[in-house]
């Protein structure tokens, strides 16, 4: 089966899902968005196979400032925003073609997912997910 994680390798919460997808035996393709950054095709893209709102997606301090384009709706403001910010969208974001989740909790991806590293799995953390 065939992933792609959207990686920060900064970010626990994205290494956890990398090494979730890879002790499952993917190969995944990795973007690095920081570095790649955002294109709308794939942002909306991310936000329609997810289902989620920008609201949803975007992290705590960016969905603060852009407030009032996510209260009237202004997408296209909402985009250019994350386009020059990369890192205001929360991550990551996986998808499969089962689907595409925003993995927090990690617990999200196994949703789209066939396959299962095997038990007990834990985070860098050391929280048990399976």
């Amino acid at each position: 089966m065939r992933a792609t994680i959207y990686h920060n390798p900064r970010c626990s919460k994205s290494r956890d899902a990398l090494k979730l997808l890879k002790d499952a035996g993917f190969q995944p393709e990795i973007i690095l968005y920081i570095d790649a950054g955002w294109r709308a095709e794939t942002l909306i893209a991310l936000k329609t196979d997810s289902g989620l709102s920008w609201g949803d997606m975007l992290r705590a301090d960016a969905a603060k400032e852009l407030e009032a384009s996510l209260d009237s709706d202004d997408e296209q403001t909402i985009i250019d925003y994350i386009v020059a910010n990369p890192a205001a969208l929360e991550r990551p974001f996986v998808t499969t073609p089962k689907g595409t989740r925003l993995c927090r909790p990690i617990t999200q991806l196994l949703e789209i997912v066939d396959q299962q590293p095997a038990s007990p799995w834990f985070t860098e953390k050391g929280e048990q997910i399976l």
